[in-house]
């Protein structure tokens, strides 16, 4: 027993020491508890190897424990490796802060002294967040994997340290723990050193996970913060948006349903004007026909009046060469009279001068004697019978002349009457013309500007014949045109 306590104490000590400071470390290096694990196995089988040379006997259930709580052990070793692998290899895109993973219960329950958790801040977060907030669900979802792979952690390090108890107190109070401490004491010492050294990087990894779990909590407040703020703002600007949305549509109604109303008002106004132009049209289509019928007419009428045109200008040119013969007649009568008047004239001065010279000669035969009595008194004679025959000269051709005036007086009142009726005629034709004044009205612009150029020469020409009759008159007999009381 004395040999069995000698190399046991240290071997104790080391084991109580390391688990004193074991309670208080974490770690996250589960590789090295493995391969410490997996070396304390090594060891074990070669203690047994060894054992079983030196021929210690050990009771079989003590053995079957042993072994059985090492392969615990490594498999829960392994399980918690993997469940690390697995919190390494996840990706962000994964993660999802409104459905935590089973492992976030663990995390929520270590982590119930925070004001208020990544996840339910997560979780309480709308889904119009997430959009606008993407980097920030990135940021807090590596929280959460820290915080929970921490956690896992402390977990994880408590069970192996339950374990270790039950290694040593298996080791220590068996036989074959006994032997084993004996046999190994030196790789023991060497294990112990590693563990050691383990344990201190592990207290330095924990010690600055906590600070960066401080760091992460504050952050994570902050974040907090500001996911209240922009929740706030978002619903600042939802509610403006709901408010400026309200207002648009009142104002498209109200746009919409006065360009319903202009719409429906111009609809009416353009069925009053389509009706009314279809009645238009009906009347153009009437008011066409009963003016292709006056067309018809006048054209009929026109061509009346064209061959009633060139019948008048026939007779006007027959009467205007009738009218020729007798000026020219009149011109020779005139000529002829004015020819008799000088000759009468040049009789009347020889008369005039042949008896003043009679009544010289006369005087002067009273003055003679009386001797001379008798020849004077046939001189006499002679003298009184040259005068009464001048005056019977002068007596017929003043007879004459009258006839000469009055043959011209007939023949200026026969030119006067065919000048009045060709005027008759020419106002007669443009009476007609006037009497179809209403029906030329409804004629096209081209006929009547005919109509008018016709017209207008028509009383051209009649002006012209009025002022020629006129001048006529003039010339020869203006007492014709003398008013007379």
């Amino acid at each position: 027993m004395s040999i069995q306590e000698c190399p046991e104490s240290p071997m104790l000590e080391d084991e109580e020491g390391e688990e004193g400071r074991g309670v208080e470390r974490e770690s996250d290096r589960d590789s090295a508890v493995n391969s410490t694990l997996s070396s304390e196995i090594s060891d074990g089988g070669r203690t047994g190897e060894k054992e079983e040379g030196i021929g210690l006997c050990l009771p079989g259930e003590n053995q079957n424990k042993c072994f059985s709580h090492f392969h615990f052990l490594s498999h829960s070793s392994r399980l918690n490796e993997e469940q690390f692998e697995d919190y390494g290899e996840g990706e962000d895109g994964d993660y999802n802060p409104s459905s935590p993973c089973p492992d976030d219960e663990i995390r929520i329950n270590g982590c119930s002294d925070l004001g208020s958790s990544v996840s339910s801040s997560a979780g309480q977060t709308p889904r119009k967040m997430r959009h606008a907030g993407d980097q920030m669900d990135v940021f807090c979802s590596q929280c959460c994997k820290r915080v929970s792979l921490l956690k896992d952690l402390e977990n994880r390090l408590k069970n192996l340290k339950t374990n270790r108890y039950c290694i040593d107190y298996s080791f220590t109070f068996s036989p074959r723990g006994l032997c084993h401490k004996l046999g190994v004491s030196s790789s023991s010492r060497r294990l112990v050193s590693y563990l050691d050294k383990k344990v201190t990087e592990l207290e330095n990894e924990i010690l600055m996970n906590g600070d960066v779990k401080s760091k992460l909590k504050q952050e994570n407040i902050q974040l907090v913060h500001r996911i209240h703020e922009l929740e706030e703002q978002l619903k600042d600007q939802e509610t403006r948006a709901e408010n400026m949305m309200e207002e648009e549509l009142r104002r498209h109604r109200e746009a919409y349903s006065r360009l319903e109303k202009d719409k429906n008002t111009q609809i009416e106004l353009l069925t009053n004007r389509v009706h009314q132009l279809e009645e238009e049209n009906g009347e153009m289509a009437i008011s066409m026909i009963r003016l292709k019928a006056q067309t018809e007419k006048l054209d009929d009428e026109r061509q009346r009046m064209t061959d009633k045109l060139e019948d008048t200008s026939l007779r006007l040119k027959d009467e205007m060469d009738l009218y020729k013969k007798m000026m020219d007649k009149l011109r020779q009568n005139r000529n002829e009279f004015q020819r008799e008047r000088n000759t009468m004239q040049e009789l009347i001065e020889d008369l005039r001068r042949e008896l003043e010279h009679l009544q010289i000669y006369k005087l002067e035969a009273e003055r003679m004697g009386s001797g001379r009595r008798s020849p004077i008194s046939l001189s006499e004679y002679s003298t009184r019978t040259r005068e009464s025959e001048l005056e019977q000269e002068v007596k017929r051709l003043k007879q004459e002349n009258q006839k000469l005036r009055e043959q011209n007086e007939d023949l200026n009142g026969q030119l006067l009457s065919l000048s009045l009726h060709e005027a008759k005629n020419l106002f007669a034709t443009q009476t007609k013309a006037q009497s179809l004044a209403m029906e030329i009205d409804h004629a096209s612009r081209d006929q009547l500007m005919e109509a008018l150029k016709e017209q207008e020469e028509i009383n051209f020409r009649l002006r012209q014949y009025m002022d020629k009759i006129i001048l006529s008159i003039l010339d020869h007999n203006p007492s014709i045109l003398e008013i007379k009381n």
